[in-house]
């Protein structure tokens, strides 16, 4: 979801505006980066003076709003999303979602505005650089010196993709040193650990990826999209943070310095407080836009031009298009929830030989979201014992083989196979997800699930 971005100066501050437009695409950059303020910008929440502290941030729904009453639900469900910070894989959500297929989730775009109203941008161009079609999804960036923008997507051809040429143009996006990957977010979020220099990617790379749909498939991540990009289609739900998301947030709260576990670093709460024109943001159906926009009026932070303050921030959505108002609100939990599938199906199955059979993993680890976990999938086969490794593969041993040591994230979906059961042997076979509360590489499978399925000659 992006949108079209103004800057213009507002008194001693500085005003952007955001609109989301359906369809299009971005994330990984912060509000106000650009020629016009410096590439190096970053913006930070209401309420930051430079200082280690919490920051509380109000938010409310104008009184005088269409929807007032239906927007509720939606916008704690937001703010909760926020402020967990859980990065996820497939959030993109079309099924078993509720939202009816002609309508726009209105809680998947109020995570998105929120977003732009605690200093989050769009990751790829967007409408704002004036492009058109799928150039828009190119990585967000200046024109460079020859004030035009390079396009060329590569030779796998996806826009936004590691191997896209862009010939001066400035990366404005931050991405991990020597991953490039927006999809993963290491343990530490720091200048040490991130970059918007291109001498920092892989060798191999040549610009800097954004978290869009269509480069996730290249990881392979499917039905994976950073919340900050722009666009959304009707039925859909993207109601869950990427890694994109969560690491440019941790980003900006590692302060001034840029360094993480420092004097200077802040935490974002936000805070719903009702149907009030007084918050530090408001949100309301008053028809103001085409389709929805946040706007927001920041400061530079005392004589430092490279970090900004959000003073204040207004979300505006167009009541002429079909929403969907969630009805459910969420509440926290404090046990990881594991699950494992087999075609889609959590309890056991009977698979005739040369039927297709998909298996893939889910994890929300609530309460314990950002623990330092080990992960393990174990499949006891009629051939032998199997482990999923760090390379996605399933090798033979009898000693058990760690998937991934790291913290815990949500996972709403990650396949780890899928093909036609026909050259496996007939049998019994049964497959362990499990994750550990704490990472010391031995196998103790403390939060776990199960599933078992036959395989019959045909």
């Amino acid at each position: 979801m992006s949108g079209f971005s103004l800057a213009v100066a507002a008194r001693s501050g500085i005003t952007a505006i955001l609109l989301l437009l359906p369809g299009l695409v971005q994330s990984g950059v912060f509000e106000f980066a650009g020629e016009r303020y410096g590439v190096d910008v970053i913006t930070h929440p209401t309420g930051y003076d430079g200082t280690g502290n919490k920051l509380i941030v109000t938010v409310g729904i104008a009184p005088s709003s269409i929807h007032a009453d239906g927007m509720v639900v939606a916008v704690q469900n937001a703010i909760q999303t926020w402020n967990q910070l859980i990065p996820t894989l497939g959030n993109i959500v079309t099924s078993g979602n509720r939202i009816p297929a002609d309508q726009f989730d209105f809680e998947s775009v109020a995570l998105h505005e929120l977003g732009h109203c605690i200093g989050l941008s769009h990751p790829n161009l967007a409408v704002e650089s004036g492009l058109s079609g799928n150039d828009k999804n190119y990585t967000a960036s200046t024109k460079g010196a020859n004030q035009v923008y390079d396009l060329n997507p590569g030779i796998d051809g996806i826009i936004g993709s590691s191997d896209d040429v862009r010939g001066d143009d400035v990366n404005l996006h931050w991405f991990p040193k020597g991953l490039n990957n927006p999809f993963l977010i290491p343990q530490t979020v720091d200048q040490f650990t991130y970059s918007r220099d291109l001498g920092d990617l892989p060798v191999v790379d040549h610009f800097a990826v954004n978290a869009d749909r269509d480069v996730s498939h290249l990881y392979p991540i499917e039905r994976t999209e950073a919340v900050m990009q722009q666009g959304i289609l009707a039925g859909e739900g993207r109601r869950t943070l990427a890694a994109d998301d969560v690491a440019t947030l941790r980003l900006g709260m590692s302060g001034v310095d840029r360094i993480a576990g420092t004097a200077d670093d802040y935490s974002v709460e936000l805070h719903y407080v009702g149907f009030t024109d007084s918050a530090d943001i408001t949100l309301a159906f008053d028809d103001k836009v085409t389709f929805s926009a946040c706007e927001v009026q920041a400061d530079f932070l005392g004589e430092n031009h490279n970090h900004l303050v959000i003073q204040t921030g207004s979300i505006s959505f167009n009541s002429n298009f079909p929403w969907y108002f969630e009805t459910e609100l969420r509440t926290p939990e404090t046990t990881p929830a594991v699950a494992i599938w087999i075609n889609e199906q959590t309890y056991a199955q009977q698979l005739q030989q040369g039927n297709n059979v998909t298996m893939s993993i889910t994890l929300d680890p609530r309460s314990r979201n950002g623990n330092l976990s080990d992960y393990w999938v174990k499949a006891m086969t009629p051939f032998g014992t199997f482990w999923l490794n760090e390379h996605m593969q399933f090798v033979a041993s009898e000693v058990p083989i760690r998937a991934y040591g790291g913290p815990l994230v949500n996972i709403s979906a990650l396949s780890l196979f899928e093909d036609a059961t026909g050259q496996l042997p007939p049998g019994l076979y049964s497959v362990y997800f499990a994750v550990d509360d704490n990472m010391d590489g031995i196998y103790d499978g403390t939060f776990k699930s199960s599933v078992i399925f036959t395989i019959q000659s045909s």
